[in-house]
């Protein structure tokens, strides 16, 4: 098929009006709305951006001697104590109890009603004595973690709220046992330690246990048995915490 001259004419007529349209159209300015949507983002990124960290300052505790020197942890461990001790009389009572009726079966014939009788009160004195060592090994396990979680919260809570008051942005937990070289233990636990020289005067663990103590006195907390007087070190100013 032979394309006449007309078309070919016309063809490029029209390549060239698109050309023409395509031309205008670049040489039109950007819409607008793209640039207000374009400025809108960037402000948005730079209110977005977080702002600068703080300089680091460190304190350090030592929270095993917190415990030691915290009178709630000396109560609550009194107590926990005397409830062992009242479960472990009880089960005493049992195991006492099988013993003797042991006693009174070596006197019976075997294989007789009587010494029957008393086989099958000592299974379930063992049963049950069994059954109680394990339950009271459960029960205080759990009591003991509760007890401990709840401590170690107030602790941290105390920290912190000491950490705040004097402007630490880090509290590290370190440990004042002396080191002694006839005792090997505490020479590896030293060189275990993450923290091997801390200014003692950034140490907060004397002012945790003041004010642990004082607010739990405050809120009518027993006194423990073998209680001492504790001292704060440096400033007695009053934590948000206490």
């Amino acid at each position: 098929m032979v394309v006449s001259s007309r078309a070919v004419v016309a063809v490029g007529l029209a390549l060239a009006g698109v050309g023409a349209l395509s031309l205008r159209a670049t040489a039109e300015p950007p819409d607008t709305s793209v640039r207000k949507t374009s400025a809108s983002a960037s402000q948005s990124a730079a209110a977005a951006k977080p702002a600068a960290p703080v300089p680091a300052t460190f304190g350090t505790v030592d929270i095993e001697a917190v415990f030691k020197a915290y009178d709630k942890v000396k109560t609550q461990q009194e107590e926990f104590k005397a409830a062992a001790l009242a479960k472990h009389n009880e089960l005493a009572k049992i195991q006492a109890e099988a013993q003797e009726e042991l006693g009174k079966l070596q006197k019976l014939t075997p294989n007789t009603a009587d010494a029957k009788k008393i086989e099958d009160r000592v299974t379930e004195l063992k049963a049950k004595l069994d059954a109680g060592r394990e339950q009271a090994q459960r029960d205080f396990a759990v009591r003991e973690s509760e007890m401990l979680a709840t401590l170690y919260k107030e602790v941290q809570d105390m920290v912190a709220a000491i950490a705040k008051h004097y402007g630490y942005t880090y509290i590290v937990q370190v440990s004042n046992e002396p080191i002694s070289g006839s005792n090997p233990n505490s020479v590896m636990a030293a060189m275990a330690k993450t923290v091997v020289y801390a200014d003692s005067r950034n140490d907060i663990t004397k002012l945790v246990v003041h004010h642990l103590n004082n607010r739990y006195k405050a809120a009518g907390g027993a006194t423990p048995k073998a209680a001492a007087p504790t001292q704060a070190a440096g400033s007695a100013a009053t934590p948000s915490g206490n």
